[in-house]
């Protein structure tokens, strides 16, 4: 009963009802392409630490990641193939690469910079490093010797082009220095500038020919869900307890470093912004019914001296607001969704983020948990704004209200 009549009191004044339906629809809409935006903003950052440079989860020897920024070499992975194999066998894992990373000098013969290089399986890593986009020539193949490819800014820092000579100068693993003369294949570019600054691949053979070793400094693994980093994660450690091979293993949101700080610091804001939300809903439900109770002084006098109990009239009350909150949560869940697909299709473009040269496509994600939380709210405040009122309507002593109807 108090359903019905809750449903009949909320369409008797139709333009205030229809404002405080857009305002809670508004909020809902609000929350829903506010956290689709960040949400989206999220997973595209994330895949570009995964996709770009990171993989899922790294492998490495014991120690290396406290000591092996001054001692790399002393920290050598032996026998990656076994290792390798071992992983590759584990559900979910979709590759396994090795990796050997050193530092040393690039140089046309007239002018030398430094660099960061990566020793790679070139088809391995075609696979994992989809975000590894060619500024000119061709990506690095499994038929390459004495062939790198090297970052945009690293390129214009040499004034070299595809197909020049370059020659690489470097330390072995021994300490001796040895250089060999390569090809610059292509030039690529990825999210991050600073790495494009000083970054250069090559394949694995060639790095360890120039360093005079067959081991390697780390191992990449791809998943085929990134859900499944942390259950994967442990089983790799499983498997590295029970061969004793003295390895450790990092998931990459451990390594992205300025992913997690900022997905912390904008979850923080959304949650400001859902407060905002969330007071803007309240003031409008309690400004509606705060009036409805004043206009229905005696109406309620009325009700209570036909025998509805005080627990009734705040009964009747509480619905009202209740109903207002289930109306405009429902329509502002709908409206989202579809605003939220019609954006999408459009695309926001953006520009490049802070340290990176990359501009990219926004979406609006659609978010179970976001909707979920958007309509619980507007419920939820709906009902809390119509409290005060619903028990300002219900301690109206009944003779003082049946006065309003002379």
């Amino acid at each position: 009963m108090y359903i019905k009549l809750a449903f009949k009191n909320i369409l008797r004044n139709k333009a205030r009802t229809l404002i405080t339906l857009g305002a809670i629809s508004f909020g809902c809409i609000s929350l829903i392409i506010t956290g689709g935006f960040m949400e989206d903003s999220f997973t595209q950052m994330r895949e570009g630490y995964i996709r770009g440079f990171l993989g899922h989860i790294q492998v490495y020897k014991q120690g290396y990641l406290d000591e092996g920024a001054s001692r790399p070499f002393d920290y050598m992975i032996p026998e990656p193939s076994r290792v390798i194999e071992g992983i590759s066998a584990i559900e979910h894992v979709k590759r396994v690469t090795p990796r050997l990373e050193f530092s040393g000098l690039l140089s046309t013969g007239e002018t030398t910079v430094s660099f960061f290089a990566q020793g790679i399986d070139p088809d391995a890593e075609n696979e994992i490093s989809t975000l590894f986009l060619m500024d000119e020539g061709e990506r690095l193949s499994g038929g390459d010797d004495y062939q790198i490819i090297v970052g945009r800014g690293l390129a214009k820092g040499v004034g070299s082009k595809a197909g020049d000579p370059l020659i690489v100068l470097t330390n072995t693993k021994a300490g001796a220095l040895n250089a060999l003369d390569v090809t610059l294949k292509g030039v690529f570019f990825t999210t991050s500038k600073e790495f494009d600054d000083r970054a250069v691949r090559m394949p694995l053979k060639t790095a360890q020919r120039l360093l005079h070793t067959d081991e390697v400094l780390s191992i990449v693994v791809l998943l085929d869900d990134t859900s499944a980093t942390d259950a994967v994660r442990a089983r790799i450690d499983g498997f590295i307890k029970k061969e004793g091979l003295g390895l450790e293993t990092r998931a990459w949101h451990e390594l992205a470093d300025f992913y997690t700080k900022t997905v912390e610091l904008y979850r923080r804001q959304f949650l400001v912004i859902k407060l905002i939300i969330g007071i803007v809903v309240i003031l409008s439900v309690f400004n509606t019914m705060n009036m409805s109770v004043l206009e229905r002084v005696g109406e309620v006098g009325t009700i209570m001296a036909l025998g509805t109990k005080r627990h009734g009239v705040l009964a009747l009350f509480i619905t009202e607001g209740l109903a207002l909150g289930l109306l405009g949560g429902a329509l502002g869940l709908a409206g989202g969704y579809l605003l939220a697909n019609v954006i999408s299709y459009i695309g926001i473009p953006m520009p490049p983020p802070p340290g990176t040269t990359t501009y990219w496509t926004a979406r609006i994600s659609i978010v179970p948990e976001v909707f979920a939380f958007s309509f619980v709210l507007a419920v939820a405040t709906s009902v809390i704004s119509s409290i005060y009122p619903a028990l300002k309507a219900s301690r109206l002593e009944i003779a003082d209200a049946l006065r309003h109807n002379i």
